[in-house]
C-alpha cells in the first residue's frame, strides 16, 4: 500500500494509531496480513499472531511493514486507514 513517490519519514505510533488500526482490522471480514520487511507474515485476525504483529507495527517507525487483504471491500477499509495515517 505504499506509493512509489512516498517520502520516507519516521512516524511514532500513538495509542490513537493503535486503536484506529485495530478498528480498521475489526471492520474487515476476511484475513488482514501484516508482512515484515524480512517476509514474516502475521494474520491480524488471529489472536495468537495479533499481539506480536502489533508490537512489530508499533516499532516500525519507518513504515516498512506492508498490509495485505483478501478482498476488495477489506482493501478499501485498510486503504482508508492508510490514507488517514499519512494525511499531511
Amino acid at each position: 500500500m505504499k506509493s512509489g513517490k512516498e517520502e520516507k519519514t519516521m512516524k511514532n505510533r500513538t495509542e490513537n494509531d493503535v486503536r484506529e488500526f485495530n478498528e480498521a482490522i475489526a471492520k474487515c471480514v476476511r484475513p488482514v496480513w501484516l508482512v515484515s520487511p524480512e517476509g514474516k507474515t502475521y494474520n491480524m485476525k488471529s489472536a495468537e499472531e495479533h499481539d506480536e504483529a502489533m508490537a512489530r507495527w508499533i516499532k516500525d517507525t519507518n513504515d516498512e511493514m506492508e498490509i495485505f487483504t483478501c478482498g476488495y471491500e477489506d482493501e478499501a477499509v485498510m486503504m482508508n486507514f492508510w490514507r488517514q495515517q499519512h494525511a499531511a
